[in-house]
């Protein structure tokens, strides 16, 4: 008879756990460029959410959708103009260069999920967009010239594929005064990220501290930005960065948690 009622009390107790479909929280990414594919990009970090749901009854398959914001550079230098006439002012620019993922994913979880550490593997696909906001401080010399463009945003957007592995760690399975039906959970894992084409972007970290001219590309590698000569109302284009392209390969981590109901 205690044999019996002990095997049941361990039925819903399984049974208990088994019901967790839902899965939220928030988590730090960080994702390393592979430099032999993409020369001139830096380490991305920033934060993310997360959210998961198991559409079937104690099934360890999950539908996940992440979101991540990160900056991969962020800089304010100095830039020198010179004009056809052959004079020059300087000015303050500030860049920052964001890269962003939106990702879905199918989720699946190995183990019980009355363990304290469970692994799992998501295949994803989603989109990814770099980001990069140029602002114009006023020049120094202000009888000369004036920026129009005071800010200027490049931006790309392009869907990519990757994939992610690794463990939940129980918080109440190792802290047991906050006991709570295994809900409380830190997420550790390692991650993949590839893009279906080309990608562009701006890395301030990449370029020269050089007086810009006047001559200025328009091949779309360049970004320019808009001055007017106050004294003879004469307006030409400076290149305020550079733009890149290449294919997207990335390797990364992320740290989180997550609550499961």
């Amino acid at each position: 008879m205690k044999t019996a009622i002990l095997l049941l009390l361990t039925i819903i107790s399984l049974q208990s756990h088994a019901q967790q479909r839902y899965q939220i929280g928030a988590y730090i990414p960080v994702d390393f460029p592979d430099k032999s594919i993409m020369p001139k990009m830096s380490v991305n970090s920033g934060f993310g959410i997360v959210g998961a749901y198991s559409p079937i009854y104690g099934s360890p398959f999950f539908i996940e959708l992440k979101g991540s914001w990160g900056t991969y550079s962020s800089r304010t230098i100095q830039q020198t103009y010179e004009f056809g006439n052959g004079s020059q002012t300087t000015t303050d620019v500030a860049y920052t260069s964001l890269m962003n993922k939106y990702l879905l994913g199918f989720k699946y979880m190995i183990g019980q999920d009355f363990r304290a550490v469970r692994g799992f593997i998501t295949p994803q696909i989603g989109v990814s967009t770099f980001k990069s906001r140029i602002v114009i401080g006023d020049p120094q010399d202000v009888d000369d010239c004036q920026r129009l463009d005071a800010e200027t945003t490049q931006r790309f957007s392009g869907f990519v594929y990757g994939g992610e592995v690794g463990a939940e760690v129980s918080l109440d399975r190792i802290f047991t005064k906050i006991a709570s039906e295994n809900q409380h959970k830190i997420m550790l894992s390692a991650n993949f990220l590839g893009g279906f084409n080309h990608f562009k972007y701006v890395n301030v970290r990449y370029m020269e501290d050089a007086v810009q001219g006047t001559h200025v590309g328009h091949d779309g590698n360049s970004i320019n930005a808009s001055f007017i000569n106050v004294s003879t109302n004469e307006i030409h284009e400076h290149q305020v960065a550079e733009l890149y392209h290449s294919a997207l390969r990335m390797w990364g981590f992320n740290v989180g948690y997550t609550l499961n109901f």
